[in-house]
Parts: structure tokens; C-alpha cells; sequence
């Protein structure tokens, strides 16, 4: 009996462990920022970034009101010329637009000046893959938008199960210093949370849009921005990856030794759980869950509150 015991605190302890290392932190990331500093002369910069929408908090300390220094703050030090962010509303990419340096200019979905006047029930997801560029580099010289389904340019349409309308926010630049006038396109996206069949399918639907453009510019630079969920290895990562259609810049940087500066460990860092989503032993969870997320398993996606929520579950 005490072996047993013994042996289940031993095994508590490095199951302990494993949530206490890596922690990577605030302080760690700036490390990073110098690191990207010293490099980034002459370089393009560029970042991806969901916001979060939003909302109602249960934290209020969480509130987008309280994050959006923090998240200036961020934009004003990376100082990246093309931003594409996911999940803001119109009224809070505008609140957030007026914190940003002036030369940030935002493109979302415009809509035909016959329905400009009309307000449409989904107007407040218009930017919801939002553009931003920094218009001393850059010059914006077209823009499309379309929505991933069977209908891309019906507004709000979604198909296969999507839990959400996703959309793909395209647009092509110059670099404003560049002799060669040299092209970029740029698409931005949030592929679907819950339904793997959507993801796979709106996934579909990004790589054959992007070879109709790469057709139309064929010299064209081409940056895909976007929140997959999906992770390496799985459909719906491959389809926009296979046959070296699209290369990973996470995998890109981890082998390109001092051209690029990556973070060792796949990390994260926010308010709301700390430095522990960081761990060994977070990381694994997560591991787990993505691995049933891309069966198609549907998970939860928030704690339940309601004490009935477990009984109708059971039942």
C-alpha cells in the first residue's frame, strides 16, 4: 500500500512539472523583440493576429476597453507594414484604428455603392479578417472579398456545417520604394472552429482563389494571414501546404538558422491564464484536443456554467 502511494506522488509530482516548465513570459518575448530588431533592416514586416471580438467578459479586466492598450502597445513595437488581424467588429477595429499610428489604413468588405446606403444585419462582421497596412511602404492597388462557401459573394452565406459566415479578405500592394514594382498579394482569413468538414472545404476554396490570382499576377509575392485552427499535419493544413503550395513560416524559420529568429517552444502569452498555457504539460493537452478537433470531434469551446449543461450532456 505505501508503494502505491509513494509511486502516486511521484507520478503527481512530474505530471506537476510538466505545468511548471517551459514558462515562457512577457519578458521572454521582448527578448524576442530585440532579437527581431537587429535584424529586421530592410526587411518587410509583416504579422498575424487574432484580437479576440468584443464582448462581454466574465473577467472584466479582460474587456477589449482594457486590452486595446496593451494590444497598441504591441502593434507600435513589432511595427509590422502589413496587419491582419481576426474577429474585430466595425465599431472596435474603428475604436482601435483611432489608437494606432495615423499611417495604418484598414480594408474589410466594402459593399456595392447600391447597397452602401443600406445596413445590412451583418454589417458589424465587415471586418472581421481585417488589412491593415502601413501606407508609407505600402500603396493598395485592388481588393476583393469573398465568403467561403458554396456562394462566395452572397453576404453571410456559409455551407457545411460552418459555425460561423468565414470570409477571405484579398488584397494587392506595391512597395512604395521598390523600382520593380513588385507585387503582393495578401489574403487574410478565420477558417471555422467547430466544423472540420467546413474548415477542410473553406480551405479548398482559399487555395483555388489564391491560384487565380497567382495566374493573374504570376510574380506576385504571395502571404496567406490567418487563424486555421488546424495545425500541422492535419487536412486541412495540407490542403493549403501540399505539393509546396504555400510554405509554413513557423516551420520556414525554426530551419533557416541567422536569417530568421524563432521561438524554440510554441508559446503564447496573455491575461487570461498566464504563462502556464506554455507548459509541457499544456502543451501535450492542447496536442490531444487538436488531434480530436481535426477528426472532426466536436469539443467544447468555453466552460460551462450552467450546472444542467452536465446533465443534459449525461443524458
Amino acid at each position: 500500500m505505501l508503494f502505491i502511494i509513494f509511486s502516486l506522488i511521484i507520478i503527481a509530482v512530474l505530471i506537476g512539472f510538466l505545468f511548471i516548465f517551459p514558462r515562457y513570459t512577457e519578458e521572454d518575448d521582448l527578448a524576442m523583440l530585440k532579437k527581431y530588431q537587429s535584424i529586421k533592416e530592410g526587411l518587410l514586416s509583416v504579422m498575424t493576429f487574432n484580437i479576440r471580438f468584443d464582448g462581454p467578459e466574465r473577467d472584466p479586466n479582460n474587456h477589449f476597453t482594457k486590452r486595446i492598450f496593451r494590444l497598441t502597445e504591441t502593434i507600435k513595437k513589432w511595427e509590422p507594414a502589413i496587419l491582419s488581424v481576426q474577429e474585430p467588429f466595425a465599431d472596435q477595429l474603428r475604436h482601435w484604428h483611432s489608437h494606432l499610428p495615423k499611417h495604418y489604413q484598414y480594408i474589410g468588405y466594402q459593399p456595392d455603392d447600391a447597397d452602401g446606403n443600406l445596413v445590412h444585419p451583418l454589417s458589424h462582421m465587415y471586418f472581421q479578417v481585417t488589412i491593415l497596412y502601413n501606407n508609407h511602404v505600402l500603396t493598395l492597388l485592388e481588393q476583393d472579398y469573398i465568403w467561403l462557401s458554396k456562394s462566395p459573394r452572397t453576404v453571410g452565406s456559409k455551407d457545411w456545417d460552418s459555425h460561423g459566415a468565414r470570409t477571405l479578405n484579398i488584397a494587392r500592394f506595391k512597395l512604395n520604394n521598390d523600382d520593380n514594382s513588385t507585387n503582393i498579394l495578401v489574403f487574410n482569413t478565420h477558417l471555422d472552429v467547430r466544423s472540420e468538414q467546413a474548415r477542410r472545404e473553406q480551405a479548398k476554396i482559399i487555395r483555388s482563389t489564391i491560384k487565380q490570382w497567382q495566374e493573374k499576377y504570376p510574380k506576385a509575392i504571395v502571404l496567406l494571414f490567418g487563424d486555421f485552427n488546424s495545425v500541422p499535419k492535419q487536412t486541412t493544413y495540407n490542403i493549403l501546404t501540399s505539393s509546396h503550395f504555400l510554405y509554413d513560416t513557423w516551420t520556414v524559420a525554426k530551419t533557416s538558422g541567422s536569417t530568421c529568429v524563432s521561438n524554440t517552444f510554441s508559446s503564447t502569452f496573455h491575461g487570461w491564464l498566464g504563462s502556464i498555457v506554455n507548459t509541457y504539460g499544456f502543451q501535450i493537452a492542447l496536442t490531444i484536443l487538436y488531434t480530436f478537433h481535426g477528426l472532426g470531434v466536436k469539443l467544447l469551446h468555453g466552460v460551462p456554467t450552467r450546472p444542467s449543461f452536465i446533465i443534459d450532456v449525461l443524458k
